[in-house]
């Protein structure tokens, strides 16, 4: 097999045998899930029971006894929460948060770790006006290498299409949303085969980074999805990326330590990988090398496509859909819009994309 082959299979497709995680038993001490879980109950909880009722995961929310003073709070059982955002969106009294890495990023700079950083595509559409001013910002805190992913869903999408070609593997479901992909492990397993074997673009990246670029760096994501955390940490990727710096949480640090600087970009030339975050970003990759003529079913939404995956689990599971493929994303309006994405301006960035 030629060198290039080689290399390009080992960035792509993961290791066969790869399983489901496990679920593991769920702890009756509710306040070593509060602060265990990723996505946890905070003091601002009513018990009203709303998380409860748009949440997709049976017994990922858990109505807890009342307390001396009569009050129930919904506390969050972290193996079966696939963090796919949908109670954040249901609860009026901001009852829930989540943890990420973005405390220990700046920490670390400041302790003089090397760090590069691989950036969402979404960011830029969020924040187009801040972007290069804050990536000079990281710079001058000592960030050395400045990647976007949009390179990584350039790799992405070759991959998918070199292994359909290669393995005549249709009807099979997209998994670059870790949320997806948790769904899928916890509560549809008999679908795993049906899940691509290609990398996501943020582990392409990291790939890559790591292969081909050389960076022995730690690699930090700033990343518009609570989930990544779950799919950084999760021991098939192999440390290959080693924060998850969420949008909310960076800019708030960003604007209270002024973290600004000489505007600079990022480094990497990439193509039509700036459109995964859109809703059928990935699909559209697909349209623009194959042709329009090709079936892809597109789908989003935090319940709708969840029930979407259940009530059609056999088909997918047996292959009697007509799809080239399933691209599914957690949220409603993509990856721009992730679950952690709380700007009210993020679609007058879409063009940025």
């Amino acid at each position: 097999m030629p060198k290039s082959k080689e290399w390009i299979d080992r960035l792509v497709f993961q290791e066969s045998g790869t399983k489901a995680r496990p679920m593991g038993v769920r702890s009756m001490n509710v306040k070593e899930q509060r602060s265990n879980g990723l996505v946890y109950t905070n003091d601002n909880c009513i018990g009203c029971n709303k998380c409860i009722r748009a949440c997709s995961c049976m017994g990922a929310c858990i109505s807890t006894p009342p307390d001396e003073n009569g009050r129930s709070s919904i506390e969050v059982d972290g193996s079966r929460c696939i963090a796919c955002g949908a109670c954040f969106d249901a609860c009026e009294h901001n009852a829930r948060d989540y943890r990420d890495d973005t405390l220990r990023f700046f920490e670390d700079l400041k302790k003089g770790e090397q760090i590069s950083v691989l950036i969402a595509p979404a960011f830029m559409a969020n924040y187009p006006e801040q972007y290069s001013r804050i990536l000079g910002g990281l710079k001058k805190l000592g960030v050395n290498r400045l990647i976007n992913v949009s390179f990584g869903a350039d790799i992405t999408t070759w991959g998918y299409i070199k292994y359909i070609k290669e393995h005549d593997f249709l009807g099979g479901i997209s998994q670059p949303c870790p949320a997806v992909v948790g769904y899928i492990e916890r509560y549809l397993p008999e679908l795993l085969p049906k899940l691509f074997p290609v990398q996501s673009p943020l582990m392409c990246a990291a790939i890559y980074a790591r292969n081909e670029l050389k960076i022995t760096d730690k690699l930090a994501f700033i990343s518009p999805c609570i989930a990544k955390k779950m799919e950084i940490e999760d021991p098939n990727n192999h440390g290959y990326v080693n924060y998850n710096v969420t949008f909310d949480h960076l800019m708030e640090y960003v604007e209270d330590n002024d973290v600004y600087g000489e505007p600079c970009m990022d480094e990497i030339e990439y193509g039509l990988g700036s459109v995964y975050p859109m809703p059928g970003g990935l699909k559209e990759n697909v349209f623009w090398l194959l042709g329009n003529d090709v079936f892809v079913r597109q789908m989003e939404g935090e319940k709708r496509m969840y029930e979407y995956l259940g009530a059609n689990s056999e088909r997918l599971r047996d292959g009697k859909t007509p799809f080239l493929f399933v691209d599914v994303l957690n949220c409603e309006n993509g990856c721009i819009y992730g679950t952690n994405v709380n700007n009210p301006v993020v679609f007058s960035g879409i063009g940025s994309v």
